[in-house]
């Protein structure tokens, strides 16, 4: 099998530009896209890695929103970016589970192993969580605002091109 007439795709799924291509290609109308990428940014920032393309989808489709702008939206967190999103979602889960009473013992990166994390447990999963849930919410918002914004005037720009032509 030659490889190389395969390399452009598979280097393309890992290119930004790759994703934004495809919303817009979508011929779904803004609205229902812009509510589709919201939504997979918000289950993006939830620690429930492997399984996000998945929930998306599922949700999507009760909700009747894009289901590929949901796919693409759960890409926020990637090979590249989940380590620092899950650490910045429990740091986040910790300052709001503080700030609301609830004692937590932070752990600390310098002095963290395996084992550590796995007796930790619960101590670690609800901050992580809660600090998901927060920045999922702040981060679909103005994803859901910038995207339809992008949309409604990428499309326009179209129109108009067409129009003149």
């Amino acid at each position: 099998m030659n490889w190389r007439k395969y390399k452009h795709k598979i280097k393309s799924l890992f290119s930004i530009r790759f994703y934004i291509k495809k919303l817009l290609e979508l011929r779904e109308q803004p609205e229902e896209a812009a509510r589709g990428l919201a939504l997979g940014v918000f289950i993006g920032f939830l620690p429930v890695n492997g399984f996000q393309v998945l929930i998306a989808i599922t949700i999507a489709t009760l909700a009747r929103v894009s289901k590929v702008a949901a796919a693409i939206g759960t890409h926020v967190t990637n090979p590249w970016t989940t380590v620092p999103v899950l650490i910045i979602d429990y740091y986040v889960g910790c300052s709001i589970l503080k700030f609301i009473g609830i004692k937590v013992a932070p752990i600390s990166l310098k002095t963290i192993s395996v084992s550590k994390l796995l007796s930790t447990g619960i101590s670690l999963i609800v901050p992580t969580f809660v600090g998901g849930i927060f920045l999922g919410i702040i981060f679909s918002i103005l994803s859901y605002f910038g995207f339809k914004k992008f949309i409604v005037s990428f499309k326009n720009r179209k129109k108009e091109t067409v129009q003149s032509a």
